[in-house]
């Protein structure tokens, strides 16, 4: 009895160190997907929110361009101030 090893063969070893490797990897693989998987639904988040942001932007500068027209702020000044362009002989010129 003395002639028999206790424990496990050498090549045991190895072969268990490579299958806690190759779970630990499998299960690392699978957790890098995920997370992709979330990373690039956050981004498609991001960029629809960027692209509604851009839309109301430009809807924004529209109505600016629109609010600010030399034609309209005329005719307000015109009809609701009561307002008119001056002529010539009504300016006043005063020396500083």
């Amino acid at each position: 009895m003395k002639g028999i090893k206790q424990g496990l063969p050498g090549g045991t070893w190895l072969l268990l160190i490579l299958f806690v490797s190759v779970l630990i990897s499998s299960m690392a693989v699978s957790y890098v997907a995920h997370w992709n998987r979330q990373l690039l639904s956050e981004l498609f988040q991001q960029l629809s929110v960027r692209d509604k942001t851009q839309a109301e932007w430009g809807r924004l500068v529209l109505e600016q361009s629109t609010w600010t027209a030399h034609g309209r702020i005329e005719t307000l000044a015109t009809e609701q101030l009561n307002m008119h362009v001056p002529s010539a002989v009504d300016i006043k010129l005063v020396q500083p």
